[in-house]
């Protein structure tokens, strides 16, 4: 008797702690997040279901005739024509076993450029290029500290996030893979000593305007940059979360230390891509004229300008298969969503109203 009453005691005890934090915590959406959202109207068109039969992980490359993305196997890319009967072949990474034994998966990242294939070993740090039939390959090794994330500029110049050991944080800086060469920022990032942890967030690069932008995970800034690495605009996504919401520290696990998060990471970007001067941004707040179910039933990407980072307006994907997008990334004014085993291809009809037209 005393032990079903000691296992209710918990239970109970648990249920008042999970109450209080959602009353007194700060939870995402429990409370009206100061901004609406207006929706382009039939922006969307279904062209193209793949499923793949495989558990998907990232889009790592496109081209006019196929797709590239990673699945749960380490070291596997799957080339997925897009032709209208679908065509998939299992690709192995080259050099991917000699740094995933080493640096284990959350420190490799793949990107494709056909016929070029870069593996960036994040923590070692070195990036490997070689082509899709590893006949070729060049491996350089980076100045010491690792680097968390890489835009391509070009087929051999890259703009890299990477630690600075004298500031204990993460800046910007360009790597050139023919000489060697990096040159680094000195007026774009923002620093506070933890690695990089709290300012973390996602780089792109976008040929239509030649710049890369920095979009923060945690608050609503974008920084923009070019490849001399000169600041350039500071614009922001359309909700109010001006500043970062999480504080970091040093956890020792075993004999290594590293900086992390102590708080609940709430993302308020969660992913992205650039086009031709615009972003689309899948914010994870709620708008105050929408609906609990409109929100939990659709993946909302909010569309900036980012030549004046004016907001445009929104785009909902309903959930495919009962699942929110995963990744996306948008090419030739078509977005490829990626799902746990499926891609969609949808055409954009977004009719944009833009002040330089």
């Amino acid at each position: 008797m005393k032990s079903y009453q000691y296992l209710l005691i918990i239970a109970l005890s648990a249920v008042i702690i999970i109450l209080i934090v959602f009353h007194f915590g700060d939870i995402p959406n429990k409370d009206k997040n100061g901004f609406n959202r207006r929706y382009f109207q039939n922006a969307i068109a279904e062209v193209q279901e793949m499923d793949l039969q495989a558990t998907l992980q990232q889009i790592v490359g496109i081209t006019r005739w196929n797709l590239y993305v990673t699945t749960a196997i380490p070291g596997e890319i799957l080339q997925v024509n897009r032709n209208e009967k679908i065509d998939v072949k299992k690709i192995k990474v080259p050099f991917f076993d000699r740094f995933y034994d080493s640096l284990q998966l959350g420190s490799l990242a793949i990107k494709i450029d056909s016929p070029h294939m870069y593996l960036f070993a994040e923590n070692k740090p070195a990036i490997v290029k070689t082509d899709l039939d590893s006949t070729l390959f060049e491996i350089r090794i980076l100045p010491p500290g690792p680097f968390t994330r890489e835009a391509m500029v070009s087929t051999d110049r890259f703009i890299l996030r990477k630690i600075e050991p004298r500031l204990t944080d993460q800046i910007f800086v360009r790597y050139d893979l023919t000489t060697g060469a990096m040159k680094k920022e000195n007026d774009i990032s923002e620093t506070y000593g933890d690695g990089g942890v709290i300012s973390d967030g996602q780089l792109h690069f976008d040929t239509g305007t030649g710049k890369s932008y920095y979009i923060y995970y945690y608050k609503n800034s974008i920084l923009s940059f070019d490849t001399s690495l000169h600041a350039g605009a500071t614009f922001s996504s359309i909700d109010t979360t001006r500043s970062f919401k999480i504080r970091s520290a040093i956890v020792n696990k075993g004999a290594t230390a590293a900086y992390t998060n102590i708080t609940p990471a709430n993302l308020i970007n969660k992913i992205n891509s650039v086009q031709n001067g615009l972003l689309f941004n899948m914010s994870t707040l709620k708008a105050d004229n929408e609906t609990d179910n409109f929100f939990s039933g659709n993946s909302i990407l909010d569309v900036i300008d980012l030549k004046d980072g004016r907001y445009l307006g929104s785009i909902c994907f309903p959930t495919f298969k009962g699942s929110k997008l995963s990744g996306f990334v948008v090419s030739d004014n078509r977005l490829i969503a990626l799902y746990s085993h499926s891609l969609v291809i949808y055409d954009l009809h977004l009719h944009l109203q833009r002040q330089d037209q």
